[in-house]
């Protein structure tokens, strides 16, 4: 193996991560467990036959990755539409959490430098396992899924700040407030110029790149952003994985997010596997096993800590007890955060904690995290004992249920049409609330996880139980008329600021939907031609891009060829 060099052991990472994370695949555990289990079996406390230090640059860089993911899906409009609950809730969560932790950590004798180490890095929950755990729920815009999201967005901003603590409590500062202030104002300085920079420099580099049409162009561009900004941070003296969240923050409010998101995924997943399997390394399994009642009884008390305090908290912000029970198990664990704070701060160079307590905590996480999918199913039974007796009706919505939904999107009806629509809205991240007049529907529609409520959109009180002044756009996919051009009607007259999106079987209703108050009327029949003839094209061999060229063509301007394609009897 030796005359292979490195060769060797990137063949054994490579078949240990995809056959171990591949088998907890089959099991429905999560891929993050999975790299760990793999690391812990070829590492050096396992079969030995690869070093962790051989994979340190490249673990650096799956960190530096994540951040800039989380960067990326943090824009200034997600933040603010939630901003109650993202400053609010998670703010309180994570302090009061990290206080008590710390309080625990200093009675049983650990440096006060440690325990603010480990406070802070367990209030933090998994992002990647939680959000694993709502897509597969497609939970995504349901009262769950949203309070989750602004915790974990809140979270994954604190990571940053305890990035910059660590060294700062290594140095033995005697006045640990008056270093963190001068850090603080050190990186807020160096942030700026790079925001200011960056915001100058990046959209015409990518209008530029974007120009070429060329896809690997565009994947050098986006690392050369990510790894550019980093280095730099790097350089004035800031953690690398800082520069690659203002990295993420700046190429956010561009309008190639998604476009980079999707070229980096790949970067990121393989990157981020190297750091969890590099983690999984160091774990030692023969000493766990000594301490294996610690470990479970450590991560009960975490679970309950963390549950408690995030149910409390829900229900001062007045969500219902189904929802805050079912929120505070699913954000029970421990995060991927608290393995890359725990092991820098049981790193030689900073030695703010000793390597047995370190293992402990990581397998804790670890524990922890791996019960998730299970804790949240509890949680989902519980919410739906509490609430089995609550009946979904629209009107009845109260504030504690839609008040932390802004700038969404209003889905009246919920047939096959509102469906397909919440799952391109759930996809491209953008909150909506359904009504569905059919109790049976709405009750299904609840049933399989989307936010949908029983209620009239004709009437007004069932909108404003619905936030309508609060929201982004309204979508009608009811097929009846009248109900249809009711609901039109009632939105315009009271909010007629508020963009209306129809669709109609009749094109003879296109002017008279726009004339009370719809905004956009999409033709269904002309709708189902256009895409049937662009997948005849495509199969003829005309290109995709020319499809869509044609598709948008016909489809400007309100659909104005609409009428040229009626057959002469519905003119008529």
């Amino acid at each position: 193996m030796e005359h292979l060099g490195h060769l060797g052991q990137v063949v054994i990472i490579l078949a240990a991560a995809v056959f171990v994370v591949a088998i907890f695949k089959r099991l429905n555990l999560s891929p993050v467990l999975g790299y760990l289990v793999a690391g812990a079996f070829i590492g050096e406390n396992g079969f030995n036959y690869v070093q962790s230090a051989n994979l340190s640059t490249f673990a650096e860089m799956g960190i530096v990755f994540l951040l800039f993911v989380i960067g990326l899906e943090l824009t200034i409009e997600r933040l603010m539409a939630m901003r109650l609950h993202v400053f609010g809730f998670g703010t309180m969560q994570v302090v009061i959490t990290a206080s008590l932790i710390i309080v625990i950590c200093r009675y049983f004798g650990l440096s006060l430098e440690a325990s603010v180490i480990i406070g802070g890095s367990l209030a933090l929950s998994s992002t990647a396992i939680v959000m694993k755990v709502i897509a597969d729920a497609n939970a995504g815009a349901t009262v769950v899924g949203r309070l989750s999201l602004a915790n974990l967005l809140l979270q994954d901003l604190a990571v940053v700040p305890l990035l910059v603590l660590v060294p700062i409590l290594a140095n033995n500062s005697e006045n640990i407030a008056l270093a963190l202030g001068l850090a603080t104002l050190k990186a807020f300085a160096a942030l700026i110029v790079i925001f200011f920079l960056g915001r100058m420099l990046l959209r015409p580099l990518f209008n530029l790149i974007a120009s070429t049409k060329s896809n690997e162009l565009f994947v050098t561009a986006t690392l050369f952003v990510v790894l550019g900004t980093s280095f730099a941070t790097s350089y004035m003296g800031l953690s690398l994985a800082i520069g690659a969240f203002v990295a993420g923050l700046l190429v956010a409010e561009t309008q190639y997010q998604h476009q980079v998101e999707d070229s980096i995924m790949q970067f990121k997943g393989l990157l981020m596997g190297l750091f969890f399997m590099t983690i999984g390394m160091t774990i030692d399994i023969n000493a766990m096993s000594e301490a294996l009642f610690l470990i479970i009884g450590l991560s009960l008390g975490l679970v309950i800590i963390k549950a408690v305090i995030i149910i409390a908290l829900a229900r001062i912000f007045k969500f219902a007890w189904g929802p805050s029970i079912h929120a505070g198990l699913l954000l029970a664990q421990g995060g991927e955060f608290a393995f890359i704070l725990f092991n820098l701060a049981a790193s030689q160079d900073i030695g703010l904690m000793d390597s047995n307590t370190s293992q402990i905590l990581l397998m804790v996480v670890t524990v922890t995290m791996a019960f998730t999918p299970a804790l949240s199913k509890l949680g989902e039974w519980f919410c739906n004992k509490i609430d089995a007796s609550a009946e979904p009706i629209g009107t009845n919505l109260t504030e504690q249920q839609i008040s932390d939904v802004s700038r969404h999107v209003i889905i009246a009806g919920f047939g096959r049409t509102g469906e397909m629509v919440a799952r391109l809205l759930s996809a491209e991240k953008v909150s909506y609330i359904a009504l569905e007049a059919d109790m049976k529907v709405a009750k299904k529609g609840k049933e399989m996880g989307f936010p949908v409520y029983h209620g009239d959109s004709t009437r007004l009180p069932a909108l404003q139980s619905v936030g309508i002044e609060r929201a982004k756009a309204v979508i009608v996919t009811m097929s009846s008329s009248v109900p249809m051009k009711k609901t039109i009607r009632t939105i315009n007259k009271e909010y007629p600021d508020i963009p209306i999106v129809v669709k109609t079987a009749d094109l003879r209703s296109l002017n008279s939907l726009e004339k009370i108050g719809a905004t956009v009327v999409v033709p269904e029949k002309y709708e189902a031609g256009l895409q049937m003839a662009g997948a005849l094209l495509k199969a003829i061999g005309v290109t995709e891009f020319e499809v869509s060229r044609l598709k948008n063509k016909f489809r400007a301007g309100n659909y104005k060829h609409a009428k040229e394609v009626m057959p002469l009897e519905e003119i008529s």
